[in-house]
């Protein structure tokens, strides 16, 4: 099994990317992720995370449940 760490700040760095890409800037919405000598939050390996609209990524289906107070707020 493998884990992916990604901090407060790495999450609102993707978000923003979206936004910023919805606002027509250029953006691949990825962080590359390769921090493998963190002495507790080590990667595997190299690892692109790359963020996508929902309307993108659930175009053909219906998201999973979430927990009710994780629930996000739509736009």
């Amino acid at each position: 099994m493998q884990q992916l760490y990604l901090t407060r700040r790495n999450l609102l760095t993707l978000l923003s990317k979206l936004d910023r890409r919805a606002e027509g800037e250029h953006t691949k919405c990825t962080l590359v992720k390769c921090d493998m000598i963190h002495p507790k939050y080590p990667s595997s390996d190299v690892i692109y995370v790359t963020a996508v609209e929902d309307a993108d990524y659930y175009i053909d289906r219906k998201a999973g449940v979430v927990y009710p107070a994780d629930e996000p707020k739509a736009k």
